[in-house]
């Protein structure tokens, strides 16, 4: 009965709203609208407004439940007012920073002292704009004001005059204190109170019309009061409605940097529309599309998630695999909550009045929830299938009678978790006559030497395919005693998409060892992470063809394990017999994360999805002077060395836009590899768009900054250590002379565009 009404008003809004399609264009959000129901009805919370807009177009919005309880039940509607708390923070206050910086009346970098005397003391002296937008400053969360009176001048002295909780910078400590202080920024910067900044420079130019800041005691007409949900845990009376809750706030008379700001979800939608169209709603604009972009890219350490400029993207929602890495959003803790995905070009608006409730309701689980619902009504299930299910299948029928030599490691694995060994061992009709491990051991767990060994659980025997003690010829592929027996190689292993990636350089010896003994290579496919679209960066000479760069082709090729396979095998003319098993319900822009595929990491040192994209920009710079995170938590996503000046690099690299990624500054000391036990300055690379980003273009930038500011640290001779993997000398002559990153980049575009036209034959995925 409830979805069915549920619908018919969904068709309502949709056929009366302008430029609206059919019904049939908007996803089911209906699941969504119901668990904020239930959760009103079992009376946990007293009541809620629930607004979703998808593409432009409003989904949902509905009311429930009561905006009071005490003394009497009074109705809530989808236009009450409701007190935001800290939605205060981005709504208001980051937003009211970011103007002032597109104006260049405010530096993100530049110290707060520079416009707050009282922090020029000695130990605050080191605290930016940007360390207080990322609650990255030191400051503690906040302060004992419930009953207390402060001006702002005042309370901008005390929060100078704490104890910092640790350096600027070094962790992350979510702080009222820090946004208290930028509010105080903006009306030392503005020369005018917060609250009519706000007003006149936001809420009115983006038709915000209820919302606002409600100073103590200033009266508000009877029409707005009546609006206004409860706001605390006091009876519902005239002197409390529309009183602040942040005690805080309420202390500095209800306008603050943290807190103070009260709205309704449809004023909200008009911010998230502005968000959505880049700076603009209505043909105003309220910033520039780059200073958005700035804004709502990652900034702060991966000290505790990832947060924007005033904005948190690892919040209770927990939607990031479902929707985009691009999300994100913010809470409030009288019950509010917004979430935005840039991607999806979706937001959900879910307000409540949980501090009214006896005891103190909490929406943490209703907020992941109805995210989560949100996420699955907008992603359409998608089961990839790998080789070794399909295998699975069949029942490994295109393998009996074989004799068979299996090359994996402990990605392979079926969606069930069950090793391809184990799964062969226990087929009567298979006989396996040896194991073959690569790079990094039959496990993914030896970063050195791989032996030979025996398997503990068969007893078989496992030969090495990666012992660089052995001369030349036998390193890195099998021998024919190794081969001794065998009709048939099956190989599966995970790769990652980039070029000097070892595993396809392992893939590709044993077409030839097979080609050259008459046996059979099985290729059980596997999705390339990077997916199937991107192909970029430098083609690999064929004269610098190593172990690690098997084949002439880009640092991002773009293709499957069991294409590159069947691309090897005629662009080498090997002749290899090949059969490749083929994925099933893989389409080419799926990336990883959209797979429903577990990620198992396929070396020690590829941690992530996100990782192995870094990897493809980053790999080529580790054979030079640099650490690339190796010996860390965040290997591939922060490079550095002890000579290395991390914030100008990280500030010129900022300052050339580069799509997707943000850097910011930072220190390490590796526990291993190079540099390992000594202090490092650095930049940690923050990829929020994998949809734009290009990490071999990325890599050249990362390597020009560093080079223009530390070229001395970087001859010739030193460039020339990364020209197998950067995949030829010019490049290095290049860089040498100077050249620009853009005529560097442009430089292989031909070859790139021509790399695309070879493979096509080779592809078995739309």
């Amino acid at each position: 009965m409830f979805r069915n009404l549920l619908s018919v008003f969904w068709l309502f809004l949709v056929l009366c709203a302008p430029n609206s399609l059919a019904w049939a264009d908007l996803p089911d959000f209906g699941p969504a609208a119901a668990l904020v129901r239930a959760k009103v009805e079992s009376g946990e919370v007293p009541g809620a407004v629930l607004l979703i807009e998808h593409q432009g177009r409003v989904a949902v919005r509905e009311a429930y439940g009561r905006a009071a309880l005490r003394p009497q039940p009074r109705a809530l509607s989808a236009n009450s007012i409701f007190d935001l708390a800290s939605l205060t923070k981005p709504v208001a206050t980051s937003t009211a920073i970011m103007m002032l910086v597109e104006s260049g009346k405010i530096e993100l970098d530049a110290p707060v002292s520079r416009y707050l005397t009282p922090f020029g003391q000695p130990d605050k002296a080191g605290i930016t704009i940007r360390h207080l937008l990322t609650h990255t400053s030191g400051l503690a969360a906040g302060g004992a004001y419930a009953g207390k009176t402060r001006t702002t001048p005042q309370i901008v002295a005390e929060i100078a005059a704490t104890t910092l909780k640790s350096p600027p910078g070094e962790s992350f400590l979510y702080s009222d204190f820090s946004f208290l202080t930028l509010g105080a920024v903006v009306e030392a910067v503005a020369g005018q109170p917060l609250d009519q900044f706000c007003r006149e420079r936001i809420f009115e130019p983006l038709g915000m019309k209820d919302t606002f800041f409600r100073r103590v005691g200033a009266p508000l007409e009877p029409q707005i009061l009546a609006r206004v949900a409860a706001t605390t845990s006091r009876d519902d009376t005239p002197e409390n409605r529309a009183l602040v809750h942040d005690p805080t706030a309420r202390a500095l008379g209800g306008v603050a940097g943290n807190a103070g700001l009260f709205s309704t979800a449809d004023d909200l939608a008009r911010f998230g529309r502005m968000i959505l169209g880049g700076g603009e709603l209505d043909g105003r604009r309220l910033l520039k599309s780059e200073n958005v972009r700035t804004w709502l890219a990652p900034q702060s350490p991966a000290l505790r998630g990832e947060r924007t400029l005033g904005w948190d993207m690892a919040s209770p929602y927990s939607i990031r695999g479902a929707l985009s890495a691009l999300s994100f959003g913010h809470t409030g803790f009288t019950g509010t909550s917004m979430w935005i995905d840039p991607a999806s070009k979706t937001f959900i608006i879910l307000l409540t009045n949980a501090v009214h409730a006896q005891p103190s309701g909490s929406v943490v689980a209703l907020r992941r929830a109805v995210s989560n619902a949100v996420a699955a009504s907008l992603t359409a299930p998608v089961t990839v299938q790998t080789g070794l299910d399909v295998l699975v299948n069949e029942n490994f029928k295109r393998l009996e009678g074989r004799k068979i030599g299996v090359v994996c490691n402990h990605t392979a694995i079926d969606r069930q978790g069950r090793h391809l060994v184990d799964l062969l061992a226990a087929n009567p009709r298979i006989n396996i006559v040896a194991l073959f491990s690569p790079e990094h051991g039959i496990r993914g767990e030896v970063d050195a030497i791989v032996s030979d060994s025996k398997d503990p659980k068969t007893g078989l025997k496992i030969f090495s395919l990666y012992d660089y003690r052995l001369p030349k010829a036998q390193r890195y592929r099998p021998t024919p005693a190794m081969l001794a027996g065998i009709d048939t190689l099956v190989f599966d292993i995970q790769d990652i998409g980039a070029r000097y990636y070892t595993y396809i350089s392992t893939l590709g010896y044993l077409l030839e060892e097979g080609k050259r003994h008459n046996i059979r290579v099985v290729v059980l496919d596997r999705p390339n992470p990077l997916g199937g679209n991107l192909v970029e960066g430098p083609i690999l000479d064929a004269k610098l063809e190593s172990f690690a760069g098997y084949h002439t082709m880009p640092i991002t090729h773009g293709l499957t394990t069991g294409e590159l396979a069947r691309l090897f095998n005629a662009e080498r003319k090997i002749g290899a017999e090949v059969e490749v098993v083929r994925l099933g319900g893989w389409k080419r822009d799926l990336l990883f994360d959209a797979t429903g595929l577990p990620w198992i990491n396929p070396s020690p040192n590829m941690r992530s999805v996100r990782q192995a994209w870094l990897y493809a920009g980053v790999g080529f710079l580790e054979t030079l002077p640099l650490s690339v995170g190796r010996g860390t938590d965040t290997p591939f996503e922060i490079i550095g060395a002890p000579w290395l000046d991390g914030a100008a690099i990280a500030a010129d690299l900022n300052a050339r836009r580069l799509p997707g990624v943000t850097f910011v500054p930072t220190r390490f000391k590796p526990s291993s590899s190079i540099y390992s036990g000594l202090d490092c300055g650095g930049v940690q690379i923050f990829l929020w768009d994998r949809a734009t980003s290009r990490p071999s273009e990325m890599g050249i930038h990362l390597l020009d900054a560093i080079r223009r500011r530390h070229g001395d640290h970087l001859p010739r001779e030193v460039l020339m250590r990364s020209a197998d993997r950067i995949g030829n000398e010019a490049i290095i002559s290049m860089l040498e002379r100077g050249a620009a990153p853009q005529t560097i980049i442009a430089s292989w575009q031909t070859d790139v565009a021509e790399w695309r036209k070879r493979r096509a034959p080779f592809l078995l995925y739309p």
